[in-house]
């Protein structure tokens, strides 16, 4: 059964999307994107568990924030506003760093943890050159500046971000276009304190890791870091993709993370 609609949480609104029955998997949507994202997996999920994929606040159709806020508790919010006890988390980049910190907050609630590309909040990693770029570009997008269609077409065609299948570049492309970010520039997000970099061992939950071979270094970083810390954890790499192997391999992602997801539950 499908349903959707918009959570009421923390004075804001986040619009949602849920389909199947069962234990819940929520999927959390990288930084530039939306819930359109998870367009390959939130059908195939669904026959296997109930899926929530929402618009994170600031993306999408949810409401932009004009104060200082936290994604990690707008996601306990909306696991009070559907009444979720418990749930599988898989996130994509930011998406991955919000997991972290939800975890790191509320265990009690979580399953088990996927994340794909993860970012992690207080870590600093190393910005080579090809970073610096892709965060120059990243700003122009936010901005909606004078530079804003030709960053747009950097993005599209960088290696971290490049997508290989016509129909994902295309959903690609309408994401980046779609999304405003302008808040995102007056750094009003709140994360954990002590920062998730530092508490990464507290994490118990059973871990999975995927990270595209053509992603970037820092990220690359990120996921050496969160395989040395986090005690029940496992690797795996998608050859062939960048930054966000969902939408270019999805039936190869769906295929890993359901394996992952089945041992999970049967382990519960």
């Amino acid at each position: 059964m499908y349903t959707n609609g918009f959570a009421k949480v923390n004075g804001t609104r986040l619009y949602y999307e849920m389909i199947g029955e069962g234990e819940v998997l929520v999927l959390l949507h990288s930084g530039f994107t939306d819930l359109r994202q998870w367009d390959d997996q939130f059908n195939f999920f669904g026959k296997y568990f109930k899926v929530i994929r929402y618009d994170i606040r600031g993306f999408g159709k949810s409401d932009r924030p004009s104060e200082p806020f936290s994604h990690f508790e707008d996601l306990k919010g909306l696991f009070d506003y559907l009444e979720i006890k418990k749930a599988h988390l898989v996130g994509v980049s930011m998406g991955g760093g919000i997991a972290i910190d939800f975890t790191l907050q509320y265990s009690e609630l979580v399953k088990c943890l996927v994340l794909s590309g993860s970012s992690l909040n207080g870590y600093n990693p190393t910005y080579d050159e090809a970073s610096k770029q892709r965060y120059l570009a990243g700003i122009s997008i936010a901005k909606r500046d004078e530079k804003f269609n030709q960053s747009v077409e950097f993005m599209l065609d960088n290696p971290m971000w490049r997508q290989r299948n016509p129909k994902a570049r295309k959903c690609l492309k309408n994401m980046f276009i779609d999304t405003s970010l302008e808040w995102a520039l007056e750094d009003i997000e709140k994360t954990l304190n002590p920062p998730a970099s530092e508490r990464l061992r507290e994490i118990t939950k059973r871990t999975l890791l995927i990270i595209g071979s053509d992603d970037c270094q820092p990220i690359k970083e990120i996921v050496r870091l969160l395989e040395t810390d986090i005690n029940m954890v496992r690797k795996v790499e998608i050859n062939g993709t960048g930054h966000l192997p969902n939408l270019d391999k999805p039936d190869k992602f769906n295929e890993i993370v359901l394996e992952f997801l089945m041992n999970s539950r049967e382990e519960k």
